[in-house]
């Protein structure tokens, strides 16, 4: 089995096109044909259904699939791991939520990037259950989620508790109320980002189980975008926002007996990983910013 026919498959098994994927990778059509087949002779089962224009997955290449992945992930990494040898003395392997690292940990990772020029950084930005994931299969070294795993292999740190705020912007074209109540909620146009189960669960306590929200997104940023162009009030991680609040494209609004839960953030280390110098170098860092 060789890594150009597990890298055809996984393109195939996206594309769902013997002709596109031929495109994509420059080579004629009878090559996909011919590395499929290799693979599928080697695991020993049909890992398509074909017709005469598309292909299909089979319930094992389904299954096949996200392993397929993993091995072209390790095959990366791999390649990484080998061209920093000698020039850098160990890796440090990061996953963060991108909420997390806009709003706490960009400057941490560019001190431990100035102060410890030996050793080389992996930055992986994803949400927390595939860093989750990565963290489990020892392709991250250490982790930032909203996530507690619970898992006797990682060492886990309450690192940070995040407020959530509610902000608006001069340019919502409403009049823009300078404090509000869960009447009000109701009547201003909402725009939503997911903040994890807790949050969700308090805000259809506060506005109702199926409330009518104007904008519904899975990330801050996005929301934030139309927040700051005046299409409404959301609620922020406030650590994501510091900037905008301080420039005044952004403003904080009270909530009237509303206290949204506070959101958590937990650093996860793989016990295995502790002793390396990299890990080391991370967690004397964060101490030394403590003090």
């Amino acid at each position: 089995m060789n890594i150009e026919s597990i890298e055809t498959f996984v393109l195939l098994a996206k594309t769902g096109n013997f002709t596109k994927t031929a495109e994509m990778q420059y080579v004629v059509q009878s090559t996909i044909s011919n590395r499929i087949n290799e693979l599928e002779r080697y695991v020993g089962k049909e890992l398509f259904y074909r017709n005469n224009r598309n292909v299909e997955l089979t319930d094992a290449g389904k299954a096949f699939l996200p392993y397929a992945k993993r091995i072209l992930v390790f095959k990366k990494d791999g390649i990484i791991k080998a061209r920093s040898t000698g020039k850098y003395e160990d890796r440090l392997s990061i996953g963060v939520v991108d909420s997390i690292y806009k709003g706490i940990l960009s400057s941490v990772i560019k001190e431990y990037f100035n102060k410890f020029s030996n050793i080389a950084v992996k930055l992986k930005v994803n949400d927390s259950e595939e860093i989750i994931r990565l963290l489990g299969e020892e392709i991250l070294d250490v982790g930032f989620i909203y996530t507690n795993p619970k898992l006797n292999k990682f060492k886990v740190i309450d690192y940070y508790e995040d407020e959530i705020i509610l902000v608006t912007s001069n340019k919502n074209n409403t009049h823009i109320k300078k404090e509000i109540t869960s009447s009000d909620l109701l009547e201003v146009p909402l725009l939503y980002a997911d903040l994890g189960s807790e949050f969700f669960k308090w805000l259809s306590e506060v506005i109702g189980d199926s409330p009518l929200l104007k904008l519904s997104v899975d990330r801050i940023s996005y929301v934030v975008d139309f927040v700051k162009e005046g299409f409404g009030y959301a609620f922020v991680t406030k650590s994501f926002v510091e900037k905008e609040l301080f420039n005044k494209e952004l403003i904080k609004i009270n909530l009237k007996n509303l206290n949204p839960p506070s959101k958590k953030v937990y650093m996860v280390v793989n016990e295995s990983k502790m002793n390396s110098i990299a890990i080391k170098n991370w967690v004397a860092m964060l101490n030394d910013r403590l003090r």
